[in-house]
């Protein structure tokens, strides 16, 4: 007997052990342990706008690992979600994009039921004083929203800062909306406003191009709406484009450029049967321009237009034979017009037009502002004159 209780006892006491273990590899179901950020935290941007990335949080499962099918409730305080519910996909994972309201902080929270919340702090700063990047052979699409600048209080506007290097490029900036009509103006740190189009698309108000000869340097180009309270999404582009003035054109310049051109019987009809390219400027209170046009296919003349209230007046022009140059001290800040034509009735033929940087002690003040807008579909030419020109256009910009 005591042989059978020797043996019996590890059957009997092995028997409640084996069973123990199977207890703890069957638990019960796996349910949400955690919720924890993966991406998007500590980011910042201008009210109005996207944040640059999406928020991300994956959920962790009591078995330790990810889980999937978990639905998590987003909150935000500042800013909007694009969805206030989402479910983890197969990695644990989901994630939301945020629209940044007014300036401030901003939180937002993941949560799951149970569980502690993932909270994200995120920054909207000020839209007026943000600058996207903008390169030459882009395209990008962008959003006016009521948080963002208001230039004179009322026309929203989006900023982009371009570049250019080397020697002076051809570029044409382009913007369209099916939502609103457009505008253009573009700022360099010592011009101030250098340039300005309105809705001149050739087959829509909403359309607008801006052609221009410019120099290297860092360019700010707004992208803005032409009517008070316009809003929605547009798409702005930025590419070079050959530098001729073809069939009357607008192609506006900065100083400190040299231009080859050919005069023809496609361009502007100008006095006494001549033909002529015409490049609408900006020249502010005190700024000097100095022009000079080179060729020896015609008898050059370099005539300078300031253009008001849909009239204008001759301000300077000179036609001296061996090298025609014109230097004049601008009275009043206004859009003008270069005319560059010749003094023989039908003459054509190339040329080369330069005009002289700026000074480089000219002051660099600060702010982009738009103190007037042009009429709508304005066009800058003598030959087709439909503009308003106001005398104030804004300040010089420092970057």
């Amino acid at each position: 007997m005591r042989v059978q209780s020797i043996v019996l006892l590890p059957l009997l006491v092995g028997g409640p052990v084996l069973l123990s273990g199977c207890g703890t590899d069957s638990s019960g179901p796996v349910t949400p342990q955690t919720v924890a950020i993966v991406a998007g935290d500590n980011q910042t941007g201008p009210g109005g706008d996207n944040l640059p990335d999406l928020l991300r949080v994956v959920v962790t499962g009591s078995d330790h690992r990810p889980m999937a099918g978990v639905t998590v409730t987003w909150a935000a305080g500042g800013a909007d979600v694009s969805r206030l519910t989402s479910t983890t996909d197969a990695n644990g994972a989901t994630a939301v994009q945020v629209s940044l309201g007014p300036v401030g902080a901003v939180t937002v929270r993941a949560t799951v039921a149970g569980l502690a919340p993932a909270t994200f702090n995120e920054t909207a700063v000020d839209p007026c004083t943000w600058r996207h990047p903008l390169s030459i052979g882009e395209t990008v699409t962008g959003l006016l929203h009521q948080y963002d600048c208001a230039a004179q209080g009322q026309f929203l506007i989006d900023y982009y800062l371009l570049s250019v290097s080397g020697p002076p490029q051809t570029l044409l900036i382009t913007m369209r909306s099916d939502a609103f009509f457009t505008a253009l103006p573009l700022w360099t740190p010592q011009e101030g406003l250098s340039a300005f189009e309105t809705g001149n698309g050739p087959t829509s108000f909403r359309n607008s191009h801006l052609k221009i000869v410019a120099a290297g340097g860092e360019y700010l180009i707004g992208a803005v709406t032409y009517f008070s309270g316009g809003s929605g999404p547009y798409v702005l582009a930025a590419a070079e484009t050959p530098s001729s003035e073809e069939n009357c054109d607008e192609v506006w310049l900065t100083r400190g450029v040299t231009t080859q051109q050919m005069l023809s019987t496609t361009d502007c009809a100008e006095a006494d049967s001549t033909f002529g390219d015409e490049f609408p400027i900006v020249l502010h209170q005190g700024e000097i321009l100095d022009v000079s046009e080179t060729t020896t296919a015609f008898g050059a003349l370099i005539q300078l237009y300031r253009l008001r209230s849909n009239s204008d007046t001759l301000v300077a022009s000179d036609d001296s034979v061996g090298g025609t140059h014109l230097t004049v001290t601008a009275d009043s800040t206004a859009y003008y017009v270069l005319v560059a034509t010749t003094m023989t009735p039908g003459a054509q033929g190339a040329y080369t037009l330069t005009l002289a940087p700026p000074s480089a002690s000219a002051t660099v003040r600060a702010g982009p502002r738009l103190l007037a807008l042009p009429e709508q579909g304005t066009i800058w030419r003598r030959s087709r004159l439909k503009r308003f020109a106001p005398a104030h256009l804004g300040v010089r910009y420092q970057f």
